[in-house]
């Protein structure tokens, strides 16, 4: 299952609404809200859901030991949002936030990395769309005045660029997987290929990967986790560069290039 992240999207004025000002006015209020909040971001994968499973005496305390906090502190939260309706009792060991489902957000974590391409792709097209406007130069009033219009016509044309990038835009393919020990498939895309040939100017990235991708297929017991697989990639590739990179083999003494890389991959004991 591909991994995702979550937030939680407030409405400005939720620390002015009558709910919020009543309990931040209770003594001790102000570490009441900010249990509320922690209670909110804790039920975020949940879809606003909190479970009792039994751990402690009592939900409160159970919650309390989770978020720690102080249990009487607890216990005081939850009776605050009880009769203000803001946690229903589904049953004895799940509770709901309700504020939660209408105010989640998502992502998977390769369309968390596909968004910041895109972002860099759209900050690199705004970059040369107004670098014609450095520039210092003395202008009248009336040139300033000129000036001031053309700007705003450029930052709506580059309002413009962005939007059209998001529509237009397909999901990329990845340009090659690694299996995880999972047996799910990392991918990795163009984007990571480019980031990582500025960090590895030396080495043929995507001939190392293919490398990578091999040494995993047939060493199944030593592949990696998705937490892993990218410091697995940047210590290879950092091997590989200080070797000289992909190119570097046939250039050594040490034997022929197709030795020269099952010696490398002989010494990935990881």
């Amino acid at each position: 299952m591909a991994k995702k992240y979550y937030w939680l999207k407030l409405k400005d004025g939720w620390f002015d609404s009558k709910v919020i000002k009543k309990l931040r006015k209770i003594a001790g209020g102000d570490t009441y809200t900010i249990i509320y909040l922690k209670m909110l971001l804790l039920s975020l994968k949940n879809e606003g859901k909190l479970y009792y499973e039994g751990l402690e005496e009592s939900f409160a305390d159970e919650l309390a030991l989770e978020l720690n906090e102080d249990p009487d502190n607890v216990r005081v939260t939850i009776s605050f949002l009880q009769n203000c309706g803001l946690i229903e009792i589904v049953d004895s060991d799940e509770y709901m936030l309700t504020e939660v489902p209408t105010a989640i957000g998502s992502e998977t974590e390769s369309a968390q990395r596909m968004r910041k391409c895109r972002d860099n792709k759209n900050k690199k097209l705004l970059e040369n769309k107004t670098s014609h406007c450095d520039g210092a130069v003395t202008k009248s009033d009336t040139e300033i005045d000129i000036e001031i219009e053309k700007d705003k016509e450029i930052e709506k044309d580059n309002k413009n660029i962005c939007t059209e990038l998001e529509r237009s835009e397909p999901e990329p393919e990845p340009i090659i997987t690694l299996p995880l020990n999972t047996g799910e498939e990392y991918p990795v895309f163009q984007c990571d290929i480019d980031e990582f040939a500025e960090l590895y100017p030396a080495v043929d990235v995507l001939q190392a990967m293919r490398g990578m991708r091999g040494w995993l297929n047939t060493n199944p017991a030593r592949r990696k986790t998705k937490r892993g697989i990218r410091r697995f990639m940047n210590s290879w590739l950092s091997k590989e560069q200080d070797r000289g990179g992909v190119k570097g083999y046939a250039n050594s003494n040490q034997g022929t290039p197709m030795q020269q890389w099952a010696d490398n991959v002989r010494g990935w004991n990881r």
